[in-house]
């Protein structure tokens, strides 16, 4: 207590630029970076390779949204990519099948995305098996099924048309560019203005008080893993929108990993229960960014991961600071 005054005396209180550094961390991040990028190179700035950058960020967007409601229970899904894989492989097989248009293929590729997620969760919950394990035993398993149907190569679709979606435009903007935005306002309305965005910050935040208050524990457990899985098939679609076609061996390969930084770059908390679609949206923006800058200037593959990697400590030491 400050004895002259009679007010209580604040010690190591951080300052309000302080507080707004912690709290618009990753906005601030991607103003600073797209400055530096726009001032250092002479193509970043133009509306192509802008453009370029969104659809290359769509498809590692929309898995992460989908992995983004496993993140909030503290658990993790290292089978998103091969779960992609897997997805096309079916929408291009199906393609060649008289009968299965384009609707019916793509269809057919999400609802084998979301079994899987669904499987995934059951393992979770009912084989009492860590989350960590069951994604990465699915994660070898079905990319494997899809490396054996197609010899370790990669498989064709039938149809030229299927590709207006990943190289198509409408009013200037990429059409690959409108499911990633629609998902990502059913994502959050979800999370903010239903039950089971409530039950998941719940079971996120305090998973024995929420099994305390009645939160149906198994359910969200697997209707989260189910949703990871769904948003994995509508990836495939736009993966396979792009080439006509799906690589069984090299589709997808580093995918898990990229999204699970974006969704910790983004704000949210491994152990559960913190972070916003909308802050997953923005991590992605930021990892796009990075790889789009360093393939203008040249930069060697092998040392993109670099940048990634310790900006994505840096948040997790801010992180731990905070907690």
């Amino acid at each position: 207590m400050n004895k002259r005054y009679g007010l209580p005396l604040r010690v190591n209180q951080p300052g309000l630029a302080w507080r707004f550094v912690q709290k618009n961390h990753v906005f601030l991040i991607i103003v600073v970076f797209f400055v530096i990028a726009s001032v250092t190179s002479d193509y970043f700035l133009s509306w192509e390779n802008l453009m370029n950058l969104f659809r290359q960020a769509s498809v590692v967007g929309m898995i992460a949204l989908g992995v983004h409601f496993v993140i909030l229970l503290g658990m993790v899904d290292f089978s998103v990519g091969s779960v992609l894989v897997f997805s096309g492989s079916i929408i291009m097989v199906l393609q060649g099948i008289d009968g299965f248009g384009i609707w019916l293929s793509s269809i057919a590729g999400v609802i084998a995305g979301m079994l899987l997620g669904l499987l995934n969760g059951v393992i979770v919950v009912y084989g009492k098996v860590p989350s960590f394990i069951t994604t990465l035993g699915m994660m070898f398993a079905v990319r494997s099924i899809s490396l054996w149907y197609a010899s370790g190569g990669a498989l064709q679709g039938k149809y030229s048309q299927y590709t207006s979606l990943g190289h198509g435009y409408t009013l200037g903007i990429p059409n690959i560019l409108f499911p990633l935005i629609l998902a990502a306002i059913l994502a959050h309305i979800v999370l903010t203005r239903t039950l089971l965005g409530r039950y998941i910050y719940a079971v996120g935040n305090n998973r024995i008080a929420a099994f305390l208050s009645g939160t149906p524990m198994h359910w969200v457990t697997i209707i989260a893993f189910g949703i990871s899985g769904l948003a994995a098939g509508v990836g495939a679609i736009l993966e396979t929108s792009r080439l006509n076609s799906i690589s069984t061996s090299s589709s997808a390969t580093t995918y898990e990993l990229d999204v699970i930084a974006a969704i910790v770059i983004g704000g949210a908390n491994l152990s559960g229960g913190k972070g916003t679609i909308w802050g997953t949206a923005c991590g992605v923006l930021i990892l796009s960014m990075i790889s789009n800058y360093m393939n203008l200037e040249n930069v060697s593959p092998y040392l993109q991961g670099i940048l990634k990697g310790i900006l994505m400590l840096a948040v997790l030491y801010k992180q731990k600071k905070m907690d």
